[in-house]
C-alpha cells in the first residue's frame, strides 16, 4: 500500500449512511461496486484497513481513504474512467485539513476532461465552502457548463451529515446561505439544481450517488437524488420544484421524472398545504399534459386534494373531452373526488355506471354519494348484464347505505345468474361454471342477506337457489338466508359458541326466562320481549336452513364438484354453518354423528362434523377421539389416502404423507375444545343438556 503521508484523513461515515446512501448497504449497484474494487486494487489497500462501521459500502469507502489524499489524487489520471469517477465519491467523505486537499481539488475541477469527474470534485470542494477562494470558485462555476453548475450548486448546498442534534446537512431553511454566509439560498444555486434533468443530470448519473441500480436510470435517477438531498430544506426544495414542474409542463423535462416531482409536491403540501399550494395548482395543470405518463403521475397523489385548485383540475379531468381522451385518469380523478363527497363527480359516475365502466373500486370510493347514485345502479342492474359487471356493481356498493329499493333488481339478477350456472352444471355435473359467474351470484346473495330478507320474493328465490343444481351457489343462498347475525367467517365459530348456547332455549329451561327472573337482570320488560322475538326469529331461521344444509351434505357422494371456486369443501362449509347455529341445529346431530364416526368418510369431513357436533351438543367424548386422531401426524398419515381420494379440494399431502390443511384444521378445533374444557373446570367436560338427538 502506498504511504498515506501527511495527506491521511478521517472518514465522514455519517454522510455516507445518513445523507447519501443507507445503513448496511453492500453497494449501490454493480457498476459502482466494480469501480470501487478496481480503485482499491490499484491503491493496493490490504484487507482489514479502513473502518468496520455500518455496512460494507461505507467500510469499502473508508478503506480507499486509508490510502491517503495524495494517492487518491493521483488516481484522477488513471486510464480507466470508472476509477477516475470513483475518486471524487471517496474524497467527498474525507475530513482533511484544507491545505492538504483544496489546492489540488480546485485545479483538477477546472481541467478534468470528464464532466462527471468535475461535477464530483466540485461537490468535494463544498466541504470547504467557508473559504473565500473556494466559495468564489463555486459561484463562478454556477455560470459554467451544466455539469459544473450542478456540481457547484451541490457543493454550495450540501453539508456533511451532522451528529445527532447538530446542524442540518443541507443549507437552507434557517441555515446560513451557501453564497455569502447569511440569508436565503440565492436563485443561481436553485437554477443550477434544476439542471439535473438534462445533461448535467447525465453527468451526475455516472457517479455512485446516482448508480442506476440505486437511484434509477437517467433522468429519473438524478432528479430523484437531488430531490432526496433537498428533503431537509423544504424552502429550497419548493423553489427547485417550481422550476422542475414548469420544465415538465412545457416538455423540457422527460416525462419519466414526473413521478418524483408529483411525490415531492405531495409531501410538501402534506406538511403545509397553504404555504405550498402553488405546487398543487402546478400538478393539477399536468392532468392536461399531452404525455399520458405525466397525467397518470399527476392523478396519483395522496395529499394534494386538500387544495381547491387541485380539486378543480380533477373535476375537469373527470368529465368531458379530458375524460374521453384518458379514461384511466378520469376514473382515478372521479375516485378522488368521490372520496371527498365532491358532487362534481356525480355526472361522471352516472355516465360510467350507464356505460358499464364503473368498477368496484371506483364505486366503493363513492359511498358518501350513495343516495344520488342508487337510481343509476338500479337502472343498470335491471338489464341483462355480463356477470363481471353485475359483480362489480354489487361488490362496489356493498358498504353503501340505502340499498333496500334495489332488492327487486338484485333478485332478478340472481335468477338470471343461477339459471345460467345451473344449466352448466346440469349438462355435466363435473363442469365448472365460470369463476366470475360464481362471484356475481355470491355477490347477489350477500346483497340480499343485508337488504332482502324482508322481501317475500327475495326469500322465495333464495330458497329456490339453495336447492338448485349447483351446490356452491346454493350455499351462498343458504348463507343469505341465515341472515346478518351469523358470522361470515367459518374460522371464527369457536368465539360464538358460548354465547350461542347460552342464548338458546334448552328443552327444560328458557335462558331468557332465567334472565328475566335473575336478581341481577337489568332488562326492561320491553327489552325482554325483544329478546324473545329475536329468539323466535332465530329458531325460525334455523328450522329453514337446517334441511338445506343437510341437503348439501347428502349430495356429497353424487357426481360433480365437491369444492368451490376458492377451494373450500361444500360439506365442510355446511358442517361449519350447522355448528354456528349451536343447539338450534340439534336435528342435524344424527347425520353429523354418522359422518364423524364413519372411517370411510373423508378426514376433512369427519373433523368438520366433530367440530360442529361439539358446538351443537357439547359432545366431548365423541369429538375428542376423532380430532386427536387427525391432529396426530403419525396417525393422520394413515388416513390421508382416504381423505385426499374422497375430496376434490383436499390439500396435497407433504412428503411425510400428511395433509397439512387437515392437520391444522384438526389441531385448531382440538385446541379450542380443550381450552374450553380447561376453562370450565373439573367435572364440566360435557354439556348438561339432554342430547337433542334423543
Amino acid at each position: 500500500m502506498e504511504s498515506a503521508g501527511e495527506g491521511r484523513v478521517t472518514f465522514d461515515w455519517q454522510s455516507v449512511v445518513y445523507r447519501d446512501f443507507d445503513v448496511d448497504l453492500d453497494e449501490p449497484g454493480s457498476r459502482s461496486g466494480a469501480a470501487l474494487d478496481a480503485l482499491l486494487d490499484d491503491l493496493g489497500v490490504p484487507e482489514g484497513e479502513g473502518w468496520a462501521l455500518v455496512g460494507a459500502w461505507a467500510e469499502q469507502l473508508s478503506r480507499a481513504l486509508a490510502a491517503g489524499v495524495p494517492a487518491l489524487l493521483r488516481r484522477l489520471a488513471h486510464p480507466d474512467v470508472a476509477v477516475r469517477r470513483m475518486v471524487p465519491v471517496v474524497l467527498a467523505y474525507a475530513a482533511a485539513p484544507a491545505d492538504a486537499i483544496v489546492p489540488a481539488i480546485r485545479e483538477h475541477s477546472l481541467h478534468a476532461p470528464d464532466p462527471a469527474v468535475r461535477l464530483g470534485l466540485l461537490v468535494v470542494l463544498g466541504r470547504y465552502a467557508d473559504r473565500p477562494d473556494v466559495r468564489a470558485q463555486l459561484r463562478r462555476c454556477l455560470r459554467g457548463e451544466p455539469a459544473d453548475a450542478l456540481g457547484a450548486a451541490l457543493g454550495l448546498l450540501l453539508r456533511p451529515a451532522p451528529q445527532p442534534g447538530g446542524a442540518p446537512a443541507v443549507v437552507g431553511s434557517g441555515a446560513p446561505s451557501t453564497a455569502d454566509g447569511a440569508g436565503p439560498v440565492e436563485d443561481a444555486v436553485v437554477d443550477a439544481l434544476a439542471l439535473c434533468g438534462g445533461e448535467a443530470g447525465a453527468a451526475l448519473g455516472e457517479l455512485a450517488w446516482c448508480d442506476p441500480e440505486w437511484a434509477g436510470a437517467v433522468p429519473y435517477g438524478p432528479v430523484d437524488v437531488v430531490d432526496s438531498w433537498l428533503v431537509g430544506a423544504p424552502e429550497v426544495r419548493s423553489r427547485w420544484l417550481t422550476l422542475m414542474l414548469a420544465a415538465l409542463g412545457d416538455g423540457r423535462l422527460d416525462a419519466v421524472a414526473a413521478r418524483v416531482l408529483v411525490e415531492a409536491a405531495d409531501r410538501l403540501c402534506a406538511a403545509d398545504s397553504t404555504r405550498y399550494a402553488c405546487h398543487a395548482a402546478a400538478v393539477g395543470a399536468l392532468l392536461d399534459h399531452p404525455d399520458p405518463a405525466v397525467r397518470r403521475a399527476a392523478v396519483s397523489t395522496n395529499y394534494l386534494h386538500t387544495c381547491g385548485s387541485y380539486l378543480d383540475a380533477l373535476a375537469v379531468a373527470a368529465s368531458g373531452p379530458a375524460a374521453r381522451r384518458d379514461p384511466g385518469v378520469a376514473q382515478a380523478a372521479l375516485a378522488r373526488l368521490a372520496r371527498r363527497g365532491d358532487r362534481r363527480c356525480l355526472a361522471g359516475l352516472r355516465e360510467g355506471v350507464a356505460a358499464g365502466t364503473a368498477g368496484a373500486e371506483l364505486l366503493c370510493s363513492a359511498a358518501a354519494l350513495a343516495d344520488d347514485l342508487w337510481p343509476a345502479i338500479r337502472e343498470r342492474l335491471a338489464q341483462d348484464l355480463p356477470a363481471a359487471e353485475a359483480n362489480a356493481l354489487l361488490t362496489g356498493t356493498q358498504q353503501w347505505r340505502g340499498g333496500g329499493p334495489a332488492v327487486p333488481e338484485v333478485v332478478a339478477a340472481l335468477e338470471r345468474l343461477s339459471r345460467g350456472i345451473d344449466a352448466t352444471v346440469s349438462g355435466d355435473p363435473d363442469a365448472r361454471p365460470e369463476f366470475i359467474e360464481l362471484e356475481a351470484a355470491s355477490a347477489t346473495c350477500a346483497f340480499l342477506r343485508r337488504w332482502g330478507l324482508g322481501d317475500a320474493r327475495a326469500l322465495a328465490v333464495l330458497r329456490r337457489v339453495a336447492v338448485g343444481a349447483d351446490p356452491e351457489t346454493g350455499l351462498a343462498a343458504i348463507r343469505a338466508l341465515m341472515g346478518q347475525n351469523t358470522s361470515t367467517d367459518t374460522t371464527t365459530r369457536s368465539s360464538t359458541r358460548s354465547s350461542t348456547r347460552s342464548s338458546t332455549h334448552s328443552p327444560t329451561h328458557s335462558s331468557s326466562d332465567s334472565s328475566r327472573h335473575s336478581s341481577t337482570d337489568s332488562l326492561t320488560g320491553a327489552a325482554a320481549d325483544s329478546a324473545d322475538s329475536a329468539d323466535s326469529a332465530a329458531d325460525e331461521m334455523a328450522s329453514q336452513v337446517i334441511p338445506l344444509l343437510l341437503n348439501v351434505l347428502a349430495r356429497r357422494h353424487r357426481p360433480g364438484r365437491l369444492a368451490g371456486r376458492r377451494g373450500w369443501r361444500f360439506d365442510d362449509n355446511a358442517c361449519g354453518w350447522l355448528g354456528e347455529l349451536g343447539p338450534r341445529a340439534g336435528a342435524a346431530a344424527p347425520a353429523l354423528r354418522g359422518m364423524r364416526d364413519d372411517p370411510a368418510e373423508a378426514g376433512a369431513l369427519r373433523v368438520a362434523a366433530a367440530d360442529a357436533l361439539w358446538h351443537i351438543t357439547g359432545d366431548v367424548t365423541g369429538a375428542l377421539p376423532v380430532l386427536r386422531h387427525f391432529a396426530n401426524p403419525g396417525i393422520a398419515s394413515a388416513s390421508v389416502t382416504v381423505a385426499t381420494t374422497a375430496t376434490e379440494r383436499s390439500s396435497v399431502a407433504n412428503e411425510d404423507g400428511v395433509d397439512p390443511a387437515l392437520l391444522a384444521r384438526a389441531q385448531d378445533a382440538l385446541r379450542r375444545i380443550e381450552h374450553e374444557i380447561a376453562a370450565a373446570g373439573p367435572g364440566d367436560e360435557g354439556d348438561d343438556r339432554p342430547d337433542p338427538a334423543g
